[in-house]
């Protein structure tokens, strides 16, 4: 049994710690690679790695924001050395093209590149190779899947040979399968999901800078 709290996460790392336990249940070890979701995924992904001695690195993505309210996704668009990746939410995009401007949207689609590139280049050292290895994509949960679906397109491309998603809370209708996905390790689907953040006690911005600490404080395994 793993070390799963009464109630809420502490904190991302917590959520982290947790999920390893869970992913080497399932036999993952030190020869994988786990990659954190830029920005709230790489705490988690940083406690996962540690625990299980697997190589840190992180997969920049972005959310496409339907123009009114930003944290609702209609899409995402991903970035992994020199694939790029971009999924679109079916239900979320037909709303949010009945209700905004074209133009609007291709303004949010732009803003999300933008941003999406400045991430990829900063990060770009901590982008190591993943074809033919057992890849672990980890973020802080998952509330329309968008970003996931990008990441894991962009991460197929690469050439993985195994795709494992693992995520600490996710709503319980993306919580069975995610296509695309080998395997999907999800440590709570409640059946009244609310948001990603509800699940956690602490669930601070993540900026740049911790980002950068968590990946240079990493411990390089051993391959």
């Amino acid at each position: 049994m793993g070390r799963h709290p009464a109630s809420k996460f502490r904190d991302r790392a917590q959520a982290g710690a947790l999920l390893s336990d869970a992913l080497a249940a399932r036999g993952v070890g030190s020869d994988a690679v786990v990659l954190g979701l830029l920005r709230g995924g790489v705490p988690v992904a940083a406690a996962a790695a540690a625990s299980l001695d697997a190589e840190l690195g992180v997969l920049a993505v972005r959310k496409l924001g339907v123009p009114d309210h930003r944290e609702l996704a209609f899409g995402a668009v991903a970035s992994y050395l020199s694939h790029a990746g971009r999924y679109l939410v079916p239900s979320v995009y037909r709303h949010a093209l009945d209700t905004f401007p074209a133009a609007a949207l291709e303004e949010a689609e732009i803003n999300a590149d933008t941003e999406l590139e400045y991430l990829a280049a900063r990060f770009a050292g901590f982008a190591p190779e993943i074809a033919g290895r057992i890849v672990v994509l980890c973020d802080d949960g998952l509330a329309t899947g968008a970003t996931m679906h990008a990441a894991l397109e962009v991460a197929t491309a690469c050439g993985a040979a195994q795709l494992i998603v693992a995520v600490p809370v996710a709503p319980r209708d993306l919580a069975g399968s995610m296509p695309g996905a080998d395997t999907l390790v999800v440590l709570r689907s409640p059946r009244d999901f609310a948001s990603v953040g509800a699940h956690y006690e602490d669930f601070s911005q993540v900026d740049e800078d911790t980002v950068g600490r968590l990946l240079r404080d990493a411990p390089a395994a051993h391959h």
